[in-house]
């Protein structure tokens, strides 16, 4: 039940963090948090020895962090003073601040999150499809009792517009069956992962996702017939967050040369 709620609680930051900023850098900031966090928590409460190389490393993966999160911020200010720009889809300086501290919070609960699933696995020799569907269910029907308990009254979601989108758009309907699906399969893969390797080694990996997204994102954008969705390119910017990007990878680099 513990990694069902830090689950459930990680996934609503998570994507609360999304409103305010560009996936790309949300993406990046989770990776490299995770990453430095996941080693800390690994050495404090598993009492795992971490190599001088490997702690060298994560260092380097938090000042990429840092550099990533300086770069976004200005680009959040430049945005803000040019309201005209079609690119705008995010608020200004005050908006990456907020999304930065529920990046902060949920990379803190995904950490707690991974440990406790490894404890479960390593220690307890729990059975990873087992610990998998035991998170969904917990976390399911939670998240259910949430929604309809107080959903409305948090103004969380509008359950009745919702209801009226389903019943009139078919496609919603599909979206709805098979984001559950996709999540279920990168659950799996995830926590199997974590199984034969570990948590700290699994989120060092995760920072080669970042790619796919930022590509995603610029195609969207610059493809697409609607610039209301995916990511622009900014000058400087989006150079500095490319170089951020790069410190982070040369700290993964650095991470795995010591063995």
């Amino acid at each position: 039940a513990i990694p069902a709620i830090l689950n459930l609680l990680n996934s609503a930051l998570r994507w609360a963090s999304l409103v305010y900023i560009d996936a790309s850098v949300a993406e990046m900031m989770i990776s490299g948090l995770e990453l430095t966090l996941s080693v800390v928590a690994a050495r404090i409460f598993r009492k795992r020895m971490v190599a001088k190389t490997r702690w060298m490393g994560v260092i380097i993966v938090a000042a990429g962090v840092i550099v990533i999160e300086r770069a976004n911020n200005s680009k959040h200010q430049q945005q803000s003073s040019n309201k005209e720009d079609s690119s705008t889809t995010h608020g200004g300086a005050h908006d990456a601040m907020i999304g930065v501290v529920l990046i902060i919070l949920q990379s803190i609960l995904s950490v707690l999150q991974d440990l406790g699933e490894e404890i479960f696995m390593q220690a307890t020799d729990f059975p990873a499809t087992m610990m998998l569907g035991m998170e969904g269910l917990y976390g399911f029907c939670i998240g259910l009792i949430i929604y309809v308990t107080v959903g409305d009254r948090l103004r969380i979601e509008d359950i009745d517009s919702t209801m009226s989108m389903l019943s009139e758009n078919t496609k919603l309907r599909w979206w709805v069956v098979g984001l559950p699906f996709l999540f279920l399969l990168t659950g799996l893969f995830n926590i199997k992962a974590t199984g034969v390797t570990s948590a700290m080694t699994r989120n060092v990996w995760k920072n080669m996702r970042t790619v796919l997204v930022w590509a995603a994102a610029l195609g969207i954008f610059y493809l697409g017939k609607n610039t209301a969705y995916g990511e622009a390119w900014h000058t400087p910017e989006s150079f500095i967050i490319l170089f951020g990007f790069a410190v982070m990878s040369a700290g993964i680099v650095v991470y795995y040369s010591s063995r």
